[in-house]
């Protein structure tokens, strides 16, 4: 399995027992006008929404190149290329995709819905999330709405567009639609957990998906995003009628704009492994119905350890919120984030306690890191432009590229953003001098970007 295609899960699949249809009532001479004129009424809905929507898609193709011993025994390059779907979320040309789609890519293009292929550029990625911001220099670029996928609701239906098998090179995003089969769904814990992925609070749908629909949207009969499909689940590697999205919720929807701002995430660690109650711990810990969580086990020097968790304890709230399932556990304790602390009201034997713990930023065995930042300047951390990116964007010999931006800065107020490209300060070109000219500033700088567009950055 590469990154680079769908993730499948391995599962048995039962057919399912259906009823005979009752026979029909309807008189043998009955107008029959009514239907088509329904399923006309339909197909132009369908249409107006692929339409409306269909130019905020596009097709991701993404290289990779490696180094291989070859038989004479010297180190040979390789490389290869895989499809990914995107959805355009920002009229700036911020593309929000999944970040297996494009991990470990050397460079990426993006084909939009008239054909035109661009150079687009990393902004953040999050393993984790499984989500990542990647941009083209365009302006003026439709952008898709969100929509909040907890009013979505089993039988509803909804819409994937994306890029199946590589298909959609011609900007043609490929669309299809089913039903939302259940929502909240966690796949199984080993499922993405080499990745170090979390995929405990999935949409479950019956969309035909397949290898290069990651990273493309899921979207409801208004043409809004509610997801980003991510997997399908497989015995073939074709679509057997159950696949997963990421939902845009609350939760994600604070990880997106973390990355729109070319930031990383930190999640809070514990230092536990969490399962949810049966029924006999729920009895013997005298908790009501769906409520609890119970810590199976506590790694050793962990923060749970420290403040005194132990394995078999059922975890009732933190910091007063109810805990209900171990999924919604994970979460919580991810969104407080490293240094910060927690209340964990505990039952044990019976008994409540409240323990106080401090998290620590969660460990990964997969770190992707940002790149290199040569100045930072009111809030913008920006790096230098390589010849690779001067070459393909036909830009100046010096120039700098914003990597990140702090909200509430005069860059973040000047209206900066990852991926733009500054060639101009005060009117002037770049030279090998500015860096150390900019970061000595007191006074409002106008910035000159690769787009054409000016930003005033105030001295604030």
């Amino acid at each position: 399995m590469t990154a680079a295609l769908l993730l499948a899960i391995i599962v048995a699949h039962s057919a399912p027992v259906l009823a005979a249809p009752p026979p029909s009532t309807a008189p043998a001479n009955a107008p029959q006008e009514d239907g088509p004129r329904l399923l006309v009424r339909i197909q132009r809905a369908f249409e107006g929404l692929v339409d409306r929507v269909g130019p905020t898609v596009v097709a991701i193709q993404a290289d990779r190149h490696t180094t291989s011993l070859g038989e004479d025994r010297n180190w040979e390059p390789d490389s290869w290329a895989s499809a990914g779907s995107g959805v355009i979320i920002r009229s700036n040309g911020m593309i929000l995709t999944s970040q297996h789609v494009i991990e470990g890519a050397t460079s990426l293009f993006v084909t939009l819905h008239d054909g035109r292929q661009i150079i687009a550029r990393r902004i953040a990625a999050d393993r984790r999330s499984d989500l990542a911001i990647i941009r083209i220099d365009l302006d003026d670029m439709p952008a898709a709405d969100f929509a909040d996928a907890s009013e979505l609701r089993r039988g509803h239906l909804v819409f994937a567009l994306g890029n199946p098998l590589g298909l959609s090179s011609d900007g043609q995003a490929a669309v299809s639609h089913g039903l939302i089969s259940a929502m909240g769904r966690p796949l199984p814990e080993r499922f993405g957990r080499e990745e170090d992925r979390y995929y405990g609070d999935m949409i479950q749908t019956t969309v035909p998906i397949h290898p290069g629909n990651s990273g493309g949207p899921l979207i409801d009969i208004h043409g809004r995003v509610v997801g980003i499909v991510a997997a399908i689940s497989t015995q073939t590697g074709a679509h057997e009628g159950i696949g997963f999205a990421v939902p845009i919720n609350t939760h994600t929807k604070a990880i997106i704009d973390k990355l729109l701002l070319g930031q990383s995430i930190e999640y809070g660690y514990l230092g536990v492994q969490v399962d949810n109650v049966s029924e006999q711990q729920r009895r013997a810990a005298r908790l009501a119905f769906g409520q609890g969580v119970l810590i199976d086990s506590v790694f050793t020097g962990g923060p749970a350890d420290a403040a005194g968790l132990r394995s078999g304890d059922v975890v009732v709230a933190v910091d007063g919120q109810a805990m209900t399932s171990a999924e919604q556990f994970v979460r919580t304790i991810g969104a407080i984030g490293p240094g910060r602390s927690a209340e964990l009201s505990v039952s044990r034997d019976a008994e409540r306690k409240v323990l106080k713990v401090t998290l620590v930023q969660r460990p990964s065995n997969h770190v992707e890191p940002l790149p290199e930042a040569a100045l930072s300047f009111r809030g913008a951390d920006l790096g230098e432009v390589g010849a690779a990116m001067r070459a393909a964007a036909n830009l100046p010999e010096h120039a700098l590229l914003v990597l990140r931006v702090r909200n509430n800065t005069p860059a973040s107020r000047a209206g900066l953003t990852p991926g733009d490209i500054i060639v101009r300060v005060q009117g002037d070109p770049l030279s090998d001098q500015s860096p150390a000219k900019i970061a000595a500033s007191d006074g409002d700088l106008l910035f000159g970007l690769a787009s054409g567009r000016s930003v005033l950055t105030r001295a604030e």
